[in-house]
């Protein structure tokens, strides 16, 4: 080991039994203070007991209106059937099983409008794509990712179209 290396271990040496010591005094200092107020507690009088309130008495409320003798209340609703819900994305295309596996929403949604069309609404293509085996965290989320490629692609669109308008 070197001179300079040496001297630098036996200066922190030397730091470190200084901090050492002093911990060691607060501590000390630390420990006679707790037991000077162990001391002053004991010398205390005990605490009384809480006194004990009575339960609160309860307010009388409004009296109630006596009914009229054959009045009769309002009468029950009867409760309505309701319809069967269709399915959102009943009547999506016949479509293989595997079709569009490994595609991504955007990819799988853009290949669906080529060979389908835009006939079919947004639902019905999220259950076509999932028949064939497009994989999502859930279908609600891939409902809202097929929404927002549609939008854009409506917005390509209409910027071609303007372009197209202005440049004639």
């Amino acid at each position: 080991m070197t001179d300079a290396t040496s001297n630098s271990y036996a200066a922190a040496l030397k730091q470190a039994e200084h901090e050492l010591a002093s911990h060691e005094e607060r501590g000390q200092a630390l420990r006679n203070t707790v037991e000077s107020l162990k001391a002053l507690l004991a010398l205390e009088t005990p605490k009384p007991a809480p006194i004990s309130r009575p339960a609160p008495v309860k307010k009388a409320g409004k009296p109630r209106k006596a009914k009229k003798p054959g009045k009769v209340g309002r009468p029950r609703k009867t409760p309505r059937l309701k319809k069967p819900r269709r399915s959102a994305g009943a009547g999506h295309p016949p479509v293989d099983p595997g079709h569009y596996r490994g595609m991504g929403p955007t990819a799988a949604y853009r290949k669906f409008m080529a060979e389908f069309g835009d006939k079919y609404t947004v639902p019905q293509i999220r259950d076509a794509l999932v028949a064939g085996g497009v994989r999502s965290k859930s279908t609600t989320s891939l409902l809202t990712g097929l929404h927002s490629v549609r939008r854009r692609d409506e917005a390509k669109a209409q910027a071609a179209t303007a372009r197209q308008a202005a440049s004639e």
